[in-house]
């Protein structure tokens, strides 16, 4: 039978083992989430990039003068996106780097 500090060093060890594998599982789980809220930004982006050359068309088929004021929406909205994103990514940097 092993001795008591013996003991001590492999309830130590395990104890330690899975605190490390706790906070991997963390980490990991944390990267996944934010490559999800990255995916879903990119999708947001295409759809509006969609929309965007779907009015644009209209407006061209109707041959008036109004693209830029009916694209300004798709514009802020992209632009807010794109930070999102930016953030996001910042943001998985730094976890990655854990």
């Amino acid at each position: 039978m092993p001795s008591a500090p013996n003991l001590n060093k492999i309830k130590d060890s395990i104890s330690n083992g899975l605190e490390s594998i706790s906070n991997k599982s963390e980490t990991f789980i944390e990267i996944s989430k934010l490559k999800y809220k990255i995916h879903f930004e990119e999708n947001s982006m295409e759809d509006l990039y969609r929309d965007i050359g779907k009015d644009l068309y209209k407006i061209y088929k109707g041959n008036t003068n109004q693209v830029d004021r009916s694209l300004l929406d798709y514009c802020s909205a992209l632009s807010k996106i794109e930070k999102r994103m930016k953030s996001l990514v910042k943001e998985l940097d730094k976890v990655s780097k854990k």
